[in-house]
């Protein structure tokens, strides 16, 4: 090959490489769609696992030793206050209340003699009739009558207290239990309790708050002098197992003291009314706490919400239209938007569509969520 061809072969090489390294086309800038941070007016609300529980838990149990003689209700029912639960063999106890009288009328006869005797020796010791030593035995006696008259009174009054046991009447209004005992079974203060009675209306929620949440509200101003007026405020809904949100709303009436050592929880009851009896001693349910006083906060769209190893983030686009990572704190859920303590203000742009295409750093076309909602 000769030196001009080798030189013109080498020139058209050259070209086509150039040619093909201004045909490559330039890089796509990648449409997302955004969405606005706003501040948004909110109730605050918190969830706890919690337990239901009566008010007033009685245990009924004979107090005096006999036979039962009926039992005068349906088990499962609620009964009122007052109303007789179990009657028992009362004869015995009708024989003592009769043997204390009779022993507290005897006494009463002894007293008024020894009486008599104590004023015929007042009268005859000033003439000599008698002498000292006669008038204080005189005294012993009626002393002695005096102090046999109230050893009767209490007789009575102890046999009187033990025949009204052998009625059993409901202290408390409420639903009762099985009875453990069947009419001519003996009974007595050894033989167990007979039935268990609870109280349904109200009810109490036990639920457990954590030590975190509860130093938050602190750091949020409720602090000691505030605390009253904070719990007082605080609306008390129950969610049921089936997920059904109970129609009645309670308050809290107790915090506990102290916060536990073990579990690093702080206890709490809630009484909730329950005038129909749908709520059971024992059960399980959501407690949710709602604040009546609208606070303001920051809101944004579920859908920006992505997470790693680092937590809870969202991509922003800034005012140069370049992606930027956020790391965020989030709040309560309110439909398809999410609280956020912190990463974020008010307007900033928050990429809702589009984020598996960008990373941080990308510059992208920006379009808003608004402009693709149609027009009503």
């Amino acid at each position: 090959m000769n030196r001009s061809l080798f030189f013109a072969t080498l020139t058209l090489l050259l070209l086509a490489v150039v040619g093909c390294a201004e045909e490559v086309p330039p890089q796509r800038t990648v449409e997302v769609v955004v969405d606005e941070v706003v501040l948004e007016p909110y109730q605050p609300r918190s969830q706890y696992v919690g337990r239901l529980q009566a008010q007033d838990d009685v245990t009924i149990e004979a107090r005096i030793t006999g036979y039962l003689l009926s039992r005068e209700f349906v088990e499962g029912e609620v009964v009122q206050a007052g109303d007789v639960l179990y009657t028992i063999e009362a004869s015995e106890y009708e024989a003592a209340l009769a043997r204390a009288r009779a022993d507290l009328a005897a006494a009463v006869a002894n007293q008024a003699n020894a009486l008599r005797n104590y004023k015929r020796g007042e009268d005859l010791l000033p003439k000599g009739a008698i002498s000292e030593a006669e008038m204080d035995d005189l005294i012993a006696r009626k002393l002695d009558a005096d102090a046999r008259i109230e050893s009767a009174r209490a007789q009575v009054t102890s046999a009187e207290v033990n025949l009204g046991f052998t009625t059993i009447r409901a202290p408390i209004t409420g639903r009762i239990g099985r009875s453990t005992a069947s009419v001519g079974d003996l009974v007595g203060p050894n033989t167990g309790y007979l039935t268990t009675l609870v109280s349904d209306d109200p009810i109490e929620a036990l639920f457990q708050i954590s030590e975190a949440t509860y130093v938050a509200a602190v750091g949020r101003g409720f602090g000691r002098e505030l605390e009253a007026d904070f719990v007082r405020r605080l609306e008390v809904t129950l969610q049921l197992t089936n997920g059904t949100v109970y129609q009645e709303v309670g308050r809290i009436d107790y915090f506990a003291n102290r916060i536990d050592r073990t579990t690093g929880t702080l206890e709490a009851r809630a009484l909730i009314p329950n005038p129909h009896s749908q709520l059971l001693p024992g059960q399980y349910v959501q407690v949710i706490l709602q604040d009546t006083h609208l606070l303001e906060g920051l809101f944004l769209p579920q859908a920006a919400v992505q997470a790693d190893q680092q937590g809870s983030f969202v991509l922003i686009v800034d005012g140069g239209s370049t992606v930027e990572r956020r790391n965020v704190a989030l709040g309560d859920r309110r439909e398809d938007m999410v609280l956020v303590r912190q990463g974020v203000h008010e307007g900033d742009r928050v990429i809702v569509r589009g984020l598996q295409q960008v990373r941080p750093g990308m510059p992208v076309k920006v379009k808003s969520i608004h402009a693709m909602e149609p027009q009503g």
